[in-house]
């Protein structure tokens, strides 16, 4: 066969199973936010989660980012030790749409991003994660923030790669995929880097536990 024509075929094919890809009704897993406050975890090696008066999230979200990212569900909690505190964000969604670079959500409220770069964490369910580390400024105040993203084929540190990874595990497999963005800030100015790792790596792995593997 004329190469040509077989490299024109095989676009054509690739071209109709994206097509379909895109155009097919997207009927996804029978999940909602109920279901993520179930799973994300509630306690993190010795810190507690705080609540609030909603006995299953330390705050909620405003409506506006639910109507822009349309997700399962968006769980935040924050966690103390007594020492230390954490802000905790876990999103999940089958669509590439709900996830966002949190850099520009820093950027549009006022913050100033000083300092980035990707540190890859060890942990004992998961493997090595490679997270994104920020240092935000916000009226004088510097804290610490970091966020990674796990697709059907693992973890990444930007959100690119996870659409990416999102369209091509849907083109293979045929079927919906689903998504989860982790979002971390450090709410004591003087946690250090290496701290906020150590307890990116004890969430994920509380994590893997508590949903069984399915955030």
């Amino acid at each position: 066969m004329n190469f040509k024509l077989a490299v024109g075929i095989l676009g054509t094919l690739m071209l109709g199973v994206g097509l379909a890809a895109t155009f097919t009704p997207r009927i996804g897993l029978n999940r909602d936010e109920a279901w993520m406050e179930k799973r994300v975890p509630t306690k993190v090696a010795d810190y507690d989660f705080r609540g609030s008066e909603n006995p299953q999230q330390s705050y909620k979200m405003d409506p506006i980012t639910y109507e822009t990212l349309n997700p399962y569900g968006i769980v935040c909690r924050v966690f103390d030790n007594g020492k230390a505190q954490f802000d905790t964000v876990v999103i999940h969604s089958n669509n590439a749409d709900s996830f966002h670079d949190p850099r520009v959500c820093f950027q549009s409220q006022g913050s100033e991003l000083i300092g980035q770069r990707v540190k890859n964490i060890e942990t004992a369910t998961r493997g090595t994660v490679p997270v994104t580390f920020i240092k935000v400024s916000y009226n004088g105040s510097e804290k610490m923030a970091a966020y990674t993203y796990r697709g059907p084929s693992g973890f990444t540190d930007a959100p690119i790669p996870l659409m990416n990874d999102l369209f091509l595990s849907e083109l293979r497999q045929g079927t919906i995929q689903t998504g989860t963005f982790f979002r971390f800030i450090a709410l004591n100015s003087t946690t250090t880097e290496e701290e906020l790792a150590k307890f990116i790596g004890e969430f994920l792995d509380a994590s893997y536990k508590s949903s069984d593997n399915s955030l």
